[in-house]
């Protein structure tokens, strides 16, 4: 197993034995496998939402108080709700599971925008902006051979460098130090945001923010208001590089 097979096996399940044997003699190879290891299971973590007991019958009873409402204020409503007349278990079951199947699409998995994720995420680890110790190109790219790229430079010196959960993806989250103070970026493979095929831009009262769709990979920068974000934009993806 060559190091970019390692590296890509290791992206796509941590827990691969024969990936896991391969580190077993390379002190730098258990680290990666450690680090996504850990970082696998607080993706899983993260995306493990428990059903409360009684939600269908919540969503249910609200529901059908909903369609008594409607029923008494409209004849029309009323004829749109023939399917009352079938009370057998069959619907009943059916219901209970469009309920909570609507649940799920539009209350706990209803997506931010890209942009929108990006300031949380700034927000969530402000303290990644303080760091001033710098992290080596090298433990860069050790970590984004893994989405099978490497960056031939930064435009500032890095300070964090850490895999991300990024709306349920694995990302690369960075931090470089510019003349305009931290900037932070997201290395997100692609089809996994909801950007759009040219560059948008977003902001905040304190953070401005940039998407750059690629064809690997969509880079998302998020930095001070006055900071010249395209300028960064073009030197991150200019380096960019895929194996």
């Amino acid at each position: 197993m060559d190091e970019l097979e390692f590296r890509r096996r290791l992206f796509a399940d941590p827990n691969d034995k024969d990936v896991i044997a391969q580190a077993d003699t390379d002190s730098a190879k258990q680290r990666l496998v450690k680090e996504m290891q850990d970082f696998d299971a607080t993706l899983h973590s993260a995306l493990d939402i428990s059903v409360p007991d009684d939600l269908a019958q919540k969503i249910l009873a609200k529901q059908q108080a909903d369609t008594d409402t409607s029923s008494k204020q409209s004849a029309e409503v009323k004829q749109l709700a023939w399917y009352r007349r079938f009370k057998t278990p069959l619907a009943t079951a059916a219901s209970a599971l469009l309920a909570v199947s609507l649940y799920f699409a539009t209350s706990v998995h209803a997506p931010l925008q890209a942009g929108e994720h990006a300031l949380q995420h700034v927000y969530y680890e402000a303290e990644a902006l303080a760091l001033t110790d710098e992290v080596q190109l090298q433990e860069v790219n050790e970590k984004l051979a893994m989405f099978g790229g490497k960056l031939e430079a930064m435009p500032g010196k890095v300070t964090y460098a850490t895999f991300c959960n990024f709306k349920g993806q694995r990302s690369l989250h960075l931090v470089f130090q510019s003349e305009h103070g931290p900037v932070t970026v997201f290395i997100v493979p692609t089809d996994s945001t909801d950007a759009a095929s040219t560059q948008q831009r977003f902001a905040d009262e304190r953070f401005s923010g940039s998407i750059k769709p690629g064809e690997r990979a969509d880079t998302i920068l998020v930095a001070n208001l006055d900071t010249p974000l395209e300028q960064y934009q073009t030197a991150v993806n200019d380096s960019l590089r895929w194996l």
